[in-house]
């Protein structure tokens, strides 16, 4: 073996081992802790005889396989027999394999299924830094494990950039640093403004390729395989000249073209690679990094249920992992395609998967351990109460958890059996129990993995499902072998690939869950339709019913989505909006959908009938401004249909009359001109007799007293014709009812005989208008208030028009009359002009004096 940066620090580890229960581990990139540390466990002699094993906990498969691989070749060990490792849907492994490297959940699902774990006598948890969500479940777990029944249990935490003090005070462990790399990595910053441009790619790998210094390998890191499969091909030339080898390398490859990448080679190698290349993986030679500084990141969004993979950049924990991948054999460097001002803004750490990914998986783990309260579970770093809460409400809407017992179910158990999303286990164990395992297990495939559609199927075409030309696009493709030349059909080849494997996993893990073999009963409308149904029991939260438009709906939640041009899904009332995506259209987010399903009714009440429900509402049509009784049916809280009904009941019309009109209760007093006539005189007689501790009208008044109004009416007419001073006076008492009609009268009886109203209005003193003909004889004015307060009166000429406004009357007749007399009488001869008003009789009408 040749000797690695860790070594000299492996006794000092197992002793920590030997006198403790665990572990913190941080050693630089290239150190050699992945492969030497869990190895010398092993042959320490530090485990017990009953428990000799240990895991280790690696957060990607294909590190996974890599590592269990160089570990058998550094120890002189066969792989499979003293080290094996485990993947999803792959083991390879024997009883005498001591030494076990684990993802994709399988050590959670061996502590669901041995709480002991018998045999096992420590756990490594690798690359922490990454802060997986499966990595942090296991830590949870496995401290609960060692606190409960397995005290001897040693765990082991490592990563290369990692903040150790809160991992070491959870699991009360000691901290082991492991200082330097390897070999020097000299770090270049070359700012790019599209650092994933194939041609700047290109450009990068030409430069480092002319330096006649350097003959080691080159690896490139890009965000995501598009951009690989982009800049392979932008590369191949320059390659060629150099007699040079392009790989990528990306978790969607198949095993032994991963292997291209990662064995050793006599021809240089431009190994162009996912962030999978980021940790653990040892490739032998790469002496160049040239790092493009972006990853695609998975977020959950918890409270529209909608996930989405967002292109980023990287943490600087992570810019520090790629570019020791650099010095790992010898000097090396990094060529960085952003600014050095720009490394300074990057966060420090990767945000952890537990904030911003889907719980569903981890949420129902937790109930099947026991966990009736995830909120309050041993949490490394707890996840926010809304994503538990919408993990838990998904797992409802499938069946798996009892939302009242909050408990996992029968159906719950068997979901969580299989290593796969909740949703799709659940389409896996319908698919089975219909006899059709393999086309459920495709749609499974296409479903988890990326579009196998280069370019979108539906042209203009109508279908029931964007879903079933796809299961043709990946029979074409497997007819073909999955040939290159299937990009000029719209098909991607490695996606296609990747989907087929992943079928072929799934049928395997499918042949041993209950139900028939194939179906020879069904005709192809049955299956077609049977494969539909499948998707509405794995996405029930995803109905959408049409509006508008055949392109635009609405969805559970209430969020408006929008099919795709190419969707071929364009008939019918309901859909299942199967890929949601936000994206900005003319300044506003919404939902895209390219992949949706059509759904009949009949299909939810079948499937999902606690979903669905009748009601019979009263409620307030604002168009005909009435109470109308309708007939709804409800799916979640979409509604799907609303029907005419026979009249309400008198109480729920008029408690539906008010719910509609509470909003506006002040202004439909106000807008009253009885009323607004008795607030005025209310509001005058409050300020001017205070002593009677008059009550505040407010909007809460208002309110109460259309409570009353509305009782045995269904029309907003009948509102607003009804009086409403007697509703105004009842929050009186009557001795401010009689006060307010002594001190603030609606009229007054004048010297004509006539009745006139007077005038209130906010602020000012009570008017009374009236022809001066009518006040002949009438010197003192009366006062209003208890006296306090002067009527105003505004004398009209025999036009209507004002001619003098007084509170003095008798001033009026004595000095101003006369004049007023002197300018009207030949104008308005009809009308009386006497010599002497203080004596002459008022009059109504015209008559000449």
């Amino acid at each position: 073996m040749i000797p690695l940066p860790i070594d000299p620090s492996l006794p000092r580890i197992l002793d920590c081992l030997r006198e403790g229960r665990g572990v913190v581990l941080t050693a630089a990139p290239g150190s050699g802790k992945t492969t030497r540390v869990p190895a010398a466990l092993v042959r320490s002699g530090l485990l017990g005889a009953d428990n000799p094993s240990v895991i280790v906990l690696q957060p990607r498969r294909v590190a996974t396989r890599a590592a269990a691989a160089r570990i058998a070749d550094e120890q002189g060990w066969t792989l499979g027999r003293e080290v094996g490792y485990q993947i999803r849907f792959e083991r390879r492994a024997s009883a005498s394999s001591r030494l076990l490297i684990e993802t994709e959940g399988v050590l959670t699902r061996q502590i669901l299924a041995d709480p002991f774990l018998e045999s096992v006598g420590a756990v490594v948890l690798d690359e922490f830094h990454e802060r997986s969500l499966h990595t942090d479940l296991a830590l949870s777990l496995l401290r609960e494990v060692r606190r409960e029944v397995r005290p001897d249990l040693r765990i082991i935490v490592m990563s290369a950039t990692l903040d150790a003090e809160p991992v070491a005070r959870f699991l009360d462990a000691p901290i082991v640093e492991v200082p330097g790399r390897a070999f020097p990595v000299a770090i270049e910053y070359r700012e790019a403004d599209q650092p994933t441009n194939p041609e700047t790619i290109a450009s990068a790998v030409a430069s480092a390729l002319a330096d006649r210094s350097d003959d080691g390998h080159i690896l490139v890191f890009l965000p995501g395989t598009a951009e690989i499969r982009r800049a392979c091909k932008e590369l191949e030339p320059v390659a060629a000249r150099a007699g040079a080898l392009v790989l990528p390398l990306h978790g969607s490859l198949p095993a032994d073209e991963q292997d291209l990448a990662l064995r050793p080679s006599d021809r240089r190698k431009i190994i162009v690679a996912t962030n999978i290349a980021e940790t653990s993986l040892t490739i032998d030679g790469v002496t160049t990094v040239i790092d493009a500084g972006l990853a695609r990141v998975a977020h959950h969004d918890p409270q529209r249920g909608l996930d989405r993979l967002d292109l980023e950049r990287i943490s600087q924990a992570s810019a520090a992992q790629r570019a020791g991948r650099a010095g790992r054999t010898r000097p090396g460097r990094c060529i960085r395609l952003w600014s050095e001002r720009r490394q300074a803004t990057l966060a420090p750490f990767d945000a952890a998967e537990i904030h911003r990914v889907d719980l569903g998986s981890t949420v129902l783990t937790l109930h099947s351990w026991g966990v009736r309260e995830p909120e309050h579970f041993g949490w490394y770093e707890p996840p926010s109460k809304d994503r538990i809460e919408a993990a838990e409400t998904l797992l409802g809407r499938l069946g798996a958890l009892d939302p009242v017992a909050r408990s996992i179910t029968p159906l719950g158990k068997r979901i969580l059996a299989l290593p796969v999303h909740p949703r799709l286990a659940r389409l896996l164990l319908a698919a089975a129990g219909e006899g059709v395992l393999h086309e459920g297990a495709a749609l499974a495939a296409l479903l988890s993995e990326k579009d196998i559609a280069d370019r979108r199927p539906g042209g203009g075409r109508r279908g029931l499902s964007d879903v079933l030309p796809r299961l043709d696009l990946l029979a074409e493709a497997e007819s073909a072998r999955f040939s290159p030349s299937l990009r000029v059909r719209g098909i991607d080849p490695s996606a296609a690939r990747q989907v087929a494997r992943i079928q072929d996993d799934l049928v395997r893990l499918g042949a041993r869950l209950e139900g028939p073999a194939r179906r020879a009963d069904l005709d192809e409308d049955d299956r077609e339709e049977a494969l539909l149904k499948l998707l509405i029991l794995a996405y029930p939260d995803r109905v959408a019913r049409r509006r508008g438009s055949e392109e635009t709906g609405v969805m559970v939640g209430g969020r408006g989505v929008r099919l795709a041009r190419e969707s071929v899904v364009r008939e019918g009332e309901l859909f299942l909006a199967l890929d949601p995506r936000e994206e900005r259209r003319r300044g506003t987010l919404e939902l895209q959908v390219s992949i949706a399903s059509s759904v009949r009714l009949e299909w939810l009440e079948e499937l999902v009938p606690q979903s669905v429900r009748r009601v019979r509402r009263t409620q307030y049509d604002a168009d005909r401004e009435r109470v109308v009784a309708v007939n709804q049916l409800w799916y979640e809280d979409l509604l799907l249909r609303e029907d005419a009904a026979p009249p309400a009941d008198a109480r729920e019309a008029s408690a539906a009359l008010l719910d509609a009109l509470r909003p506006r209760a002040g202004a439909i007093f106000r807008d009253d001109a009885t009323a607004a006539a008795w607030l005025a005189r209310y509001d005058f007689v409050r300020l001017a007799v205070p002593e009677l501790e008059w009550p505040e009208i407010t909007e809460e008044m208002f309110a109460e007293q259309l409570e009353f109004l509305c009782q045995g009416k269904s029309r907003a007419s009948e509102v607003e014709k009804a009086a409403k001073v007697p509703y105004l006076e009842a929050t009186l008492a009557p001795a401010q009812v009689r006060e307010l009609s002594q001190s603030a009268p609606e009229s007054l009886t004048i010297p004509s005989g006539r009745h006139v109203r007077l005038t209130y209005e906010p602020g000012r003193t009570p008017v009374l208008s009236v022809r001066l003909q009518e006040l002949f004889g009438w010197i003192d004015a009366p006062r209003l208030a208890r006296g306090r307060v002067p009527l105003l009166i505004e004398l009209l000429g025999p036009n209507h028009r004002p001619v003098q406004v007084t509170s003095d009357l008798k001033s009026f007749w004595t000095n101003t009359y006369h004049q007023v007399r002197k300018d009207l009488r030949n104008r308005y001869p009809k009308h009386a002009w006497p010599e002497d008003p203080l004596t002459a009789r008022a009059v109504v009408r015209p008559h000449r004096s």
